[in-house]
């Protein structure tokens, strides 16, 4: 019985899109490989039946009929199939999906006079990308602001740098002074005055011109007088729940930092509404910027209610050469939810609304994550045992993810702070008991991004639960010695700790958070298997995992984290001809200069969307 279940989820993923006899051939090809996989992982099947099948369905000669689009041969074809690192010598592609894994002699029975040969030249060829969390439309969005971001991303190295990069962009963009002018991703552990800007910074230069900067990690924001005055902003003004208004030293007036929820004031001005058309045309852009680091799969990580019709137009449009899965948050997701016509989890085009963002707290670099224990440091708007700031209550946390598993919606849980994840595990367990449901009874896959201050027994309790984290070793270089001064050593060691996750079987996943941090899926490798900080400090040694682990989390653990695993994540027959050429192995150079490989090419669905131009092999 497991091997015919075997069987037919290993055919499972095929495409049925070509003549009944290109099917029969296909299907012979998948039962070739199924055969060479089954010999090789199990003892208990039929050689003699399946050999049979091989023979019924192939019996005019599967070379005879089949022919290639393309054929990839000549350097390290890494299939990321296995627990292990597997290579073969050639792929084959035909309607845009792998036909053929194996000898270059098989290949070549595949090769017709219009197949396009692609020779590596000892460069390597791996499944292309998988994004485990970022913005692209946010990013979007940002792009004609000011750059604010001190390097490796920008080059601001104090307030004065941001007021004269916000003056620039001002000039550049021909802005009147009653413009709304927006910057993003300062960060005042990298500023020379070693402390948030504030509105009289601000209005030094623009006393005039509302402006609202926005906090390298996205979850906070400085606005001047000005931006306050336009939203009736003063000091009589609360702070709502699940955010905080930072007030100067012993009065109630606004010092210009708005934190978390508190934020959500200036969204209308920050992501105004812009025609569909418009924006998808941005958004293609930023999605072909995904493409030349050899992402084929993206996620947009926060979706606004102004932003869904943007996505839909896009994808109607055939604006989009990745795929891109959709998370609206959960703050605007009401009526989808009760909108039986909301297709979850299945594509429309390149685009999929693959689940339901919730967020449980803020930034551990912000110091706005929720802890268990306080920060070392001086928390802004907070005097006392300052652990954070919990964006919702237990209870309303637990009525949004029942709504979710309710509706077999796929959840997506932005958990920062060992409290926002231990606020996670009790919520995913009470939900649970509260649905009849027991620990693992349905593979429901509930995402927790980001599990970064974390501790050994909530690695535990996610093996226990199903819990899957999508972490975010970035952190470890950019701000891996800001960890250690706010949280101490001990837990900027366990931070993102992607050794215990695979130690304990879990199919971990990473990111890069873009705009938070640049979208470089090897440097996600690097940072994964170095862990290394700005100074050079190695941010908890014991947490480093192989190449091979960290590229799994980025193609195979990937393509689980969206249930797309017998499509997606590894070259094998019957998945989509999703690719990327690199011109060296990560496997095969130096730890510190995986971050260093460049990306040549760029594949999906069989069509090339990046073609490095310098530095490509040429076709023949």
């Amino acid at each position: 019985m497991s091997t015919s279940i075997s069987f037919f989820t290993a055919i499972g993923g095929l495409d049925f899109r070509f003549e009944a006899a290109e099917f029969k051939t296909r299907l012979a090809l998948e039962l070739y490989n199924y055969a060479c996989r089954t010999l090789r992982t199990s003892r208990n099947w039929s050689l003699t039946a399946v050999i049979t099948l091989m023979l019924l369905v192939g019996q005019n000669g599967w070379s005879q009929t089949l022919s290639a689009d393309s054929i990839y041969f000549g350097g390290d074809i890494l299939t990321m199939a296995g627990s292990t690192p597997e290579y073969v010598e050639a792929v084959a592609v035909k309607d845009g999906s792998i036909v053929y894994v194996g000898s270059r002699t098989g290949a070549d029975e595949l090769r017709r006079d219009n197949t396009d040969m692609v020779d590596l030249q000892g460069r390597a060829l791996l499944p292309g990308f998988i994004d485990g969390h970022s913005h692209p439309v946010m990013y979007m969005m940002q792009m004609d602001w000011a750059n604010l971001f001190s390097p490796p991303m920008g080059s601001i190295s104090s307030i004065d740098d941001i007021l004269e990069e916000l003056k620039a962009n001002q000039r550049r963009r021909k802005l009147s002074t009653d413009t709304w002018l927006f910057g993003v991703g300062y960060d005042p552990d990298l500023l020379g005055e070693n402390r948030h800007p504030s509105a009289a910074d601000l209005d030094k230069v623009f006393p005039d011109t509302p402006v609202v900067i926005a906090h390298a990690s996205g979850h906070m924001v400085v606005a001047n007088s000005m931006a306050m005055a336009a939203k009736g902003i003063n000091a009589e003004t609360a702070d709502p729940q699940g955010g905080v208004i930072v007030r100067k030293p012993g009065t109630n007036e606004p010092h210009g930092l708005f934190q978390e929820v508190a934020l959500y004031t200036f969204l209308p001005e920050l992501f105004p509404e812009v025609p569909a058309a418009r924006q998808a045309e941005k958004l293609e852009k930023v999605l072909h910027y995904y493409a030349s680091v050899g992402l084929t799969t993206a996620q947009e990580g926060a979706l606004l209610p102004v932003q869904v019709e943007v996505l839909h137009y896009a994808s109607a449009h055939d604006m989009l050469p990745i795929d891109l899965v959709a998370l609206p948050l959960a703050i605007s997701s009401a009526e989808l939810l009760g909108d039986d016509s909301a297709q979850w989890g299945v594509y429309d085009g390149r685009l999929k609304l693959g689940g339901l963002k919730i967020s449980l707290d803020g930034s551990p670099q912000g110091k706005t994550a929720f802890l268990s224990k306080h920060y070392d440091t001086p928390v802004p708007g907070c005097d006392i045992d300052c652990l954070g700031t919990p964006l919702m209550p237990a209870e309303k946390f637990e009525e949004i993810l029942r709504a979710a598993y309710t509706a077999g919606v796929q959840a997506f849980v932005h958990a920062n702070g060992d409290g926002a994840i231990d606020m996670l595990i009790s919520g995913h367990t009470s939900v649970l008991n509260s649905l009849g449901e027991s620990p693992r009874e349905l593979d429901r896959r509930t995402i927790v991004i980001h599990s970064q201050i974390m501790r050994p027994d909530q690695i535990d309790s996610y093996a226990n639960l199903g819990l899957i984290p999508t972490f975010f070793t970035n952190h470890s270089f950019y701000w891996g010695d800001v960890h250690q001064t706010n949280l101490g050593g001990e837990r900027a060691a366990y931070t993102s700790p992607m050794r215990a996750a695979f130690d304990k079987g879990i199919k971990a996943t990473n990111h890069t958070d873009l705009p938070v941090t640049s979208i470089d899926p090897l440097f996600t490798v690097w940072s994964a298997v170095n862990r290394v900080s700005r100074s050079g400090v190695v941010i908890g040694p014991q947490q480093r995992i192989s190449a091979y682990q960290a590229l799994q989390a980025i193609t195979i653990n990937g393509a689980h984290q969206y249930f797309e695993e017998n499509s997606k994540g590894s070259l094998e027959v019957g998945k989509r001809a999703d690719l990327v050429m690199l011109d060296r192995n990560p496997l095969k150079v130096d730890a510190a200069d995986i971050k260093d490989i460049e990306v040549l090419l760029t594949v999906k669905d069989g069509e090339t969307i990046y073609k490095d131009q310098r530095r490509f092999v040429k076709h023949r």
